[in-house]
């Protein structure tokens, strides 16, 4: 009897062993709902074993109840295990998200795109919840200070398929939205410059076509933006009377609108992108951030670049404001899954030896999660101007999504709107004279869908792409003749491209600055 009991002591472990290793390669298969298992368990303050833990502890619990049985041998019980050490805190900003080398943070990808691999000591694991959430490069410079960034440019070929007597009807190919984006922290975040440079002037001098575009003195062709496209210094002041504030000063984006279209997944510009957005300002901006809500306002100048290397615009600093307040659900700050935002702004420019003032209203919901299939990003958005002395201003609603479903990046945006019209300069129907009055405005439909392939992950993201473009255009009101300008009031547009990440797994958010900044905020001091 003795002997049978100590042979079903024996056995006994062994196949509660062999059970419990069974559920663990269950669980493994899992790792796109619980990619790491010890960050899984540290986000319950509840729990406070490993899943290995807890197993040591299940056999401990049965050898105490074959104990009790009769006829069970006592024996000694093993000592229990001992917690693993606290890992060692050799990054600066150890214990603040994403940036415990050790921990390996769980990305929400992972499982989805076959591309999540471990970020490597020193890189910024970035998990933002939206399709193409990223994972950034991270460089430690000694004494708290970091220094985050990455580059990204779009081979493209456009091609428009409209009247063959239409100028838009051309091949044209082109390396778009290339830009380098830096950010360079304090200790403990506290000050923060972000640094970005375009260098459209250099690769694409005479605009990119793009039928509805306007602005800048391009119409229908998208207009190069300004080498020093982003130059912000911020102070952050965290946790301060409940939330979090910070003072903005430089070059770059008025809190007004929603975010720059170079983030979004449609790699042509809206049509809205004067009416959505005012950018590439000197500007200085503050935000407070409080729990859901977020409070920002700007006073910049209204004087818009005539050039990719026109700086000259700081001189009109302090004529415009703008004030922007965002309602979230569902998390705070860049991690929310839902935003409501409205935003006001008054933006005067020189026109003729005075400056005329125009009002521009914008609001919007965006959500940015991600679900049981994969991800999932949506915004709707309407904006409107109303010019100064003008009998009728200019409006655009747009909406647009893209889906994460393993590698397959489906994405569509619809958009109704008018633009204004000028006469054209000198023959070239892309080009006006960018202090003109406008003749007249058209009233366009835009319908884009794309497909893009997730190819590869970081540090070197490619997404080769499609995107089909129709247009409807109508005259509006004024001279402009439509029928003149673009042969047909219907017309198709295809754009064959790759977009290139080095240094993350897909675009960033851009638009905010400080305690909104995307990279800022993933790695902010906690509580």
């Amino acid at each position: 009897m003795t002997a049978a009991a100590l042979l079903v002591g024996a056995a006994v472990p062994a196949a509660l062993s062999a059970q419990q290793h069974q559920h663990g390669a269950v669980r493994a298969d899992t790792t796109h709902v619980h990619a790491d298992t010890t960050r899984a368990d540290s986000a319950d303050p509840h729990r406070t074993h490993t899943d290995s833990q807890h197993r040591e502890m299940m056999r401990a619990d049965s050898a105490r109840e074959r104990m009790m049985r009769p006829g069970t041998v006592n024996r000694p019980l093993p000592p229990p295990p001992a917690p693993p050490p606290p890992p060692a805190a050799a990054d600066p900003h150890a214990g603040h998200v994403g940036h415990d080398a050790s921990a390996k943070p769980a990305d929400p990808h992972a499982g989805h795109d076959g591309n999540a691999a471990a970020a490597p000591a020193g890189v910024h694991a970035h998990a933002e919840g939206a399709p193409g959430g990223h994972r950034m490069l991270m460089k430690p410079l000694g004494e708290g200070w970091s220094l985050m960034g990455m580059a990204q440019a779009y081979p493209i070929v456009t091609t428009g398929l409209g009247n063959e007597s239409s100028e838009l009807s051309q091949t044209e190919p082109y390396l778009t939205q290339p830009a380098l984006m830096i950010n360079l922290e304090s200790p403990g975040s506290r000050l923060v410059l972000r640094f970005t440079l375009n260098f459209e002037g250099i690769t694409q001098p005479g605009g990119e076509l793009t039928a509805g575009g306007w602005g800048e003195g391009f119409i229908d062709r998208r207009h190069p933006h300004t080498l020093l496209h982003e130059f912000m210094l911020s102070a952050n002041l965290w946790n301060v009377a409940g939330g979090d504030l910070s003072l903005s000063a430089g070059k770059g984006f008025a809190p007004y609108g929603t975010d720059d279209p170079m983030s979004r997944p449609v790699a042509k510009y809206p049509t809205n992108h004067h009416l959505s957005q005012i950018l590439e300002r000197w500007t200085a901006n503050v935000v407070y951030l409080g729990g859901p809500w977020s409070v920002e306002a700007g006073l910049f100048g209204g004087a818009e670049p005539e050039g990719p290397y026109d700086f000259s615009n700081y001189t009109a600093f302090g004529d415009s404001w703008s004030a922007r307040v965002i309602r979230r659900f569902g998390g705070t700050g860049t991690a929310a899954r839902w935003e409501v935002s409205g935003s006001y702004g008054s933006v005067a420019e020189a026109h003729h030896g005075g400056k005329e003032r125009t009002a521009l209203v914008n609001g919007y919901l965006r959500h940015a999660a991600t679900h049981r299939f994969g991800t999932l990003y949506s915004l709707v958005e309407a904006s409107r101007s109303e010019p100064e002395g003008a009998a009728q201003g200019y409006y655009a609603l747009l909406a647009e999504s893209m889906a994460g479903i393993g590698r397959h990046r489906p994405y569509m945006r619809v958009e109704y709107s008018t633009r204004p019209e000028w006469e054209r300069e000198d023959g070239d129907v892309f080009r006006y004279h960018h202090d003109d009055d406008p003749v007249g405005a058209s009233r366009w439909f835009i319908a884009t869908a794309g497909y893009g392939w997730q190819l590869s992950g970081f540090p070197v993201s490619t997404m080769p792409f499609v995107e089909l473009q129709h247009n409807r255009v109508w005259h509006e009101r004024g001279e402009a003749d439509v029928q003149a300008l673009f042969g047909d009031d219907r017309f198709w547009g295809i754009s064959l491209g790759v977009r290139l990440f080095l240094g993350s797994a897909g675009p960033m958010r851009m638009g905010s600055y400080g305690v909104l900044d995307d990279m800022t905020s993933n790695h902010r001091p906690m509580p």
